[in-house]
């Protein structure tokens, strides 16, 4: 028994380390920049942004936010098989990353480290970790060949948000009120975002887009869904009145006050 412990103990130490279980976000062929990309509301939970190119040239982009000191974890991760794993770093989608001051790296690979995760192999290229600057970080990426990448970004292990379309700019803090924003829009607005592609619903005098909180919300789609086009202050106050934790979650897809 105490060498089949021994042996036990062995192999998991000598063990490839498998990858942590990151949210998946999938970059649109119509998110061509950091600016027209998603935003990852808190960047240090844990993103991978998965990006898909076709041809050379084409590119695509997405931003994430940090707090002042807060670890900046970037990683670029390709499949072990091919093309990817056939083509040289050069024929490989560049990114560059532009930090909150407007400082500009562009990725270098540093390492061609194999790992496993749900039976795919794949090749870490480049792990970057440091204290991050305070404000929105831009990645954007251009593709060199047909091939498709894994950058991931952040470490917590959390559900996080991810904001599309009418996006906030910066990350919020706990102490913000939504009623800060002073964008007006209208009931009849609201009533055509009625569908999970495009789900906007009032809460309170504000307007949210709820679209991307449909697929992560704890007690099921529907529960969102439900909200879509119209005023859910009732249902949403039955639910989570009172609730710091959510209200400070809603105030990440604020899109501004209703009007009357």
């Amino acid at each position: 028994m105490r060498k089949i412990l021994i042996s036990a103990l062995l192999l998991a130490l000598i063990a490839p380390v498998s990858a942590s279980a990151h949210q998946p976000v999938t970059l649109a062929n119509t998110e061509i920049s950091a600016a027209r990309g998603p935003l990852l509301v808190d960047g240090t939970i844990s993103f991978a942004i998965r990006a898909a190119f076709t041809k050379s040239g084409q590119k695509k982009g997405f931003r994430f936010n940090l707090n002042e000191g807060e670890t900046l974890n970037f990683e670029y991760l390709i499949i072990d098989k091919a093309p990817e794993n056939k083509l040289k770093n050069a024929q490989l989608p560049q990114v560059v990353i532009t930090a909150p001051n407007k400082s500009k790296t562009t990725v270098k690979f540093n390492e061609r480290s194999k790992f496993s995760y749900s039976g795919t192999n794949y090749l870490y290229l480049y792990r970057y970790k440091a204290d991050g600057q305070g404000g929105t970080y831009n990645v954007d990426i251009t593709g060199k060949a047909k091939a498709a990448i894994t950058l991931v970004v952040g470490e917590k292990e959390i559900p996080g948000d991810v904001v599309r379309g009418a996006a906030a700019t910066s990350k919020p803090s706990p102490s913000e009120s939504p009623t800060t924003k002073s964008t007006a829009l209208t009931m009849e607005q609201v009533k055509q975002n009625n569908t999970a592609r495009s789900c906007w619903s009032v809460i309170n005098g504000n307007v949210y887009n709820l679209t991307t909180w449909i697929s992560s919300h704890p007690g099921g789609q529907g529960a969102i869904t439900g909200l879509c086009g119209t005023d859910g202050s009732k249902e949403f106050s039955s639910k989570h009145g009172g609730n710091g934790q959510v209200m400070s979650r809603l105030s990440s897809f604020l899109l501004g006050k209703l009007t009357t």
